[in-house]
């Protein structure tokens, strides 16, 4: 192989690293902007609400716990049926260093455990078969809300610090975190064929050997990602295979390699947008946690 197609290689082994990691910027950073200022404020104005009864400043919380009370009246008025405000975004990110061999090997290892009642052992390497970004979404339950800090209001005004305390911080546990799984595998297959899309949108004569370089690559990630449970492992993935194998027939011809990318890429992002969505929503709550003892 020449210098000159060896560098080209490099470059646009880059250039997917670089639309992967932006990617997952936007992903993320889509989420954040979704975060209200008003829920945010309110629940900021709330932890005031506590410090001031923690110091017995009737007057101070009075006026604290009303204006959180009128943070989330706004919210409520600009949409009654809004039932979740996303306050925080954090995200997580784990990946399986291996390759498609070692996560064939690791899964039958967990077979072979469990079978021998080494249920731990085996949960061990489980945790360690993603490859994925976790957003992790703090969301305020506007629904009842207000009720609970109105409630709060007569203790301070009485003066029983204590009961209002109780009352505050169990406001306070009423969050709800919602969790969105990205697997990284469809993600890096995905970019590498926008890629290899912009390569042969417009030209019939993209360099072969770049394009099923980056064909296999996106190949391999996917594989990854189906061994790994992404998705419905046979449904998901049979028609992204199928196109895949057009690609690959024509790339070994002579035919023009124009526009062969666009079937594929839209599959891809059609594919992508389904783990766009919460996979797990859970509630720290005093009362389900009252219930269960």
């Amino acid at each position: 192989m020449s210098d000159k197609n060896q560098n080209k290689k490099m470059v646009e082994k880059k250039e997917v690293t670089q639309k992967v990691n932006n990617a997952h910027a936007e992903y993320v950073n889509d989420r954040v902007n979704q975060i209200s200022q008003e829920a945010q404020e309110a629940i900021n104005l709330i932890i005031n609400v506590v410090s001031s009864v923690a110091q017995k400043n009737k007057e101070k919380a009075l006026e604290e716990i009303e204006k959180a009370i009128g943070k989330l009246e706004v919210l409520i008025s600009k949409d009654p049926e809004l039932k979740l405000v996303p306050i925080d975004v954090k995200e997580q990110v784990i990946d399986y260093p291996g390759g498609l061999e070692d996560i064939v090997k690791a899964k039958d290892e967990v077979v072979v455990l469990i079978a021998a009642g080494e249920v731990q052992l085996a949960r061990e390497i489980m945790l360690g078969l993603a490859s994925e970004i976790d957003i992790l979404i703090t969301a305020l339950p506007l629904g009842g809300y207000p009720e609970v800090l109105k409630a709060i209001v007569p203790l301070i005004e009485q003066e029983k610090f204590e009961e209002a305390t109780a009352l505050l911080y169990e406001a306070l546990e009423i969050l709800v975190v919602e969790k969105i799984v990205l697997p990284l595998p469809v993600l890096r297959a995905k970019q590498a064929i926008i890629v290899a899309s912009e390569l042969t949108k417009d030209s019939e004569d993209a360099d072969k050997e770049v394009l099923k370089e980056l064909l296999a690559y996106a190949k391999e990630q996917l594989a990854i990602a189906q061994a790994l449970g992404y998705g419905r492992v046979e449904e998901d993935y049979k028609d992204i295979f199928e196109e895949i194998k057009k690609i690959e027939k024509i790339l070994e011809g002579d035919e023009s390699t124009k526009g062969i990318f666009e079937e594929l890429k839209e599959k891809l992002t059609k594919f992508m947008k389904s783990f766009d969505k919460v996979s797990s929503s859970s509630a720290d709550n005093k009362e389900e946690k009252k219930e269960e003892k």
